[in-house]
């Protein structure tokens, strides 16, 4: 058993033999880095000075979470040979770049069926790598984050950096946000089935509360940490998501050692041949279940934004649709207090169906089916009612049904 102290943490690991120390660090700049060694306390300086602290430690690049996308996803089948191939076509849809532009880390041990996926840029990995050769550092792995922050089950960990809040939502999941929106994203996870029970916010002392107010439901734990030594007492290596794969693995000395023999190991994957086409129809049976995907994305989005006329990549037009709502205080502001503040009120009128909803110009448009004159009277009346509210009804009798739409707008302060 090893006791080690990072700065004020204090971990205990079991271990059956004794690695190198591990000194863990990240850029302040392109020139400037800060590191932590165990017994020490977190310094900063060049990256020159860094590197005379490389004599016999195995170093950790913790590198910045807005960077990364983390995915959990479906086994691509039982064979692990087809996972690193298969599984970027599986999140193709879900990435706004090309997956010949992205680097993909697969986790060693799959946990319910499920694989934890990190993605990143092959420019942004390259540049981390290439900063690094240039002051003869050489980390023995890289890893976000957001993984490296202590994390329970049913809550949320927060580690709060001035204006900069990198959250941990789950055992593989996280996001990196601004001071101000936390609250706006903590808010939208209330309103859905993933609420977090718990929140445990690590900052340093004096700085400003991330939460201006108590929440309802949901206990909060606030820890004085200083960040490297926060990463590096949770660091586990058996369970840490290296981005140091494939093209961009570590060689060990006997992967040295076979480099001669890689003529012979051609050869053999000319034997190997015939067993690819098995794996090319397994690629073609997941090609067939992503139309079928695709085509059930279309439809939801379609009910979801009907003014849309034309769909490439539905997944991507949403995002896209979100970002543009996004880049105005003002426009997203208005968006999700609306949604807000509508829905709590739709919700009471059970008789009532939301077939979709537009937003243009500062006005929410809910697309609305069911109830009778009385009950939609009912309706508007509760959400003029709302002293941020102001709403206007026509309803259309059709095949016997009645087809509303309800504009919502923000009254003037």
């Amino acid at each position: 058993m090893v006791s080690v102290s990072y700065g004020a943490v204090l971990v205990t690991r079991t271990d059956t033999t004794l690695p190198a120390s591990r000194l863990f660090f990240r850029f302040l700049s392109t020139e400037h880095a800060e590191w932590l060694r165990p017994d020490e306390a977190v310094q900063h300086g060049s990256l020159a000075e860094l590197s005379t602290q490389m004599h016999d430690t195995r170093s950790v690049l913790i590198v910045p979470g807005e960077s990364i996308n983390l995915h959990y996803t479906p086994l691509p089948g039982r064979k692990r040979a087809i996972w690193p191939r298969a599984i970027p076509y599986m999140l193709e849809d879900q990435l706004v770049e090309d997956v010949e532009n992205l680097h993909f880390a697969l986790g060693s041990v799959p946990e319910h069926d499920h694989l934890p996926v990190a993605v990143v840029a092959h420019t942004t990995l390259r540049n981390w790598l290439h900063t690094c050769e240039r002051a003869g550092i050489t980390p023995s792995v890289v890893i976000p984050d957001i993984l490296l922050i202590p994390w329970t089950e049913n809550g949320w960990s927060i580690l709060q950096e001035g204006e900069r809040a990198i959250v941990r939502t789950g055992r593989w999941e996280g996001f990196v946000t601004e001071h101000d929106t936390f609250t706006m994203m903590l808010d939208l996870a209330k309103a859905g089935q993933d609420s977090p029970q718990h929140l445990h916010i690590w900052n340093r002392s004096g700085t400003v509360p991330l939460l201006a107010e108590s929440q309802p439901d949901i206990s909060i734990e606030h820890h004085n940490a200083e960040s490297l030594a926060l990463f590096a007492a949770n660091y586990q290596p058996a369970k840490t998501l290296n981005l140091l794969q494939g093209l961009y693995a570590r060689q060990t000395p006997w992967q040295r050692w076979l480099r001669p023999w890689r003529t012979a190991a051609a050869l053999a994957g000319l034997w190997l041949f015939a067993q690819g086409t098995v794996q090319l129809y397994e690629q073609w049976q997941l090609r067939q279940e992503q139309v079928a995907i695709k085509n059930t994305m279309e439809q939801l989005f379609r009910q979801a934004v009907p003014d849309a006329t034309r769909i490439v990549n539905p997944k991507v037009q949403m995002a896209t649709r979100l970002r543009e709502l996004q880049s105005s205080d003002t426009t997203d502001g208005a968006l999700f207090e609306l949604l807000y503040l509508g829905g709590l009120t739709l919700r009471q009128f059970s008789t009532i169906t939301l077939r979709g909803f537009s937003y243009r110009d500062g006005q929410l448009i809910f697309d609305l089916q069911g109830g009778s004159p009385a009950v939609l009277d009912q309706l508007q009346h509760a959400l003029n009612q709302q002293s941020k509210l102001q709403a206007e009804i026509r309803t259309l009798q059709r095949d016997g049904r009645l087809e509303s739409k309800i504009t919502l707008r923000r009254t003037a302060l």
